[in-house]
């Protein structure tokens, strides 16, 4: 996504169903069917890619910029994180009650208690209504190294490291 967006295309449909691991744990990013180059000028189509994935400021049709797969990158990760694909799917019924809740509600997954703290820090990053306060991908790519760095100092279990990004590590060691 790093790569992408230096290039200045934006996704726009990121979720984990758009996202596969080769043999080697790499990931690959795909479907790029509504993904366009961001324009300096102009708006972007509204309510474009699925509901549950969607950045508040797509849903509600203003302006919107790369920070938006920032958003959509946030709920995949947490999906991965939790191996829970349908985070609302208990409590609304329908993808639109989905981006509603997200929209007004200001509704977020719930971060496992178990998560590494800079990691659900970074999450809640991603999921911020105001897209400046999003981080972009290089800085995200910073905070899931540091974690890494953190987590193997310490010695600590590596499957704790694969709930806190290693899904990411073999991308983030630069195996892509």
């Amino acid at each position: 996504m790093n790569y992408l967006h230096q290039n200045n295309i934006i996704h726009r449909d990121l979720k984990t169903a758009n996202l596969l691991m080769d043999e080697n744990q790499v990931v690959k990013v795909t479907d790029f069917g509504v993904a366009r180059v961001q324009a300096h000028s102009g708006v972007m189509t509204a309510e474009t890619g699925t509901y549950r994935w969607m950045a508040p400021e797509v849903i509600e049709h203003k302006p919107y910029d790369h920070k938006a797969d920032v958003f959509s990158f946030g709920r995949a990760h947490w999906e991965l994180l939790t191996e829970v694909v349908d985070t609302f799917s208990r409590i609304l019924s329908t993808p639109l009650q989905a981006a509603v809740g997200v929209v007004q509600k200001n509704l977020r997954p719930t971060i496992p208690k178990n998560t590494h703290p800079r990691l659900g820090e970074l999450l809640e990053r991603c999921w911020q209504q105001d897209p400046t306060q999003r981080p972009n991908f290089s800085k995200i790519i910073e905070i899931l190294q540091q974690i890494d760095r953190e987590i193997a100092n310490k010695g600590e279990d590596r499957n704790m490291s694969k709930s806190s990004g290693g899904v990411f590590s073999s991308m983030l060691r630069g195996q892509h």
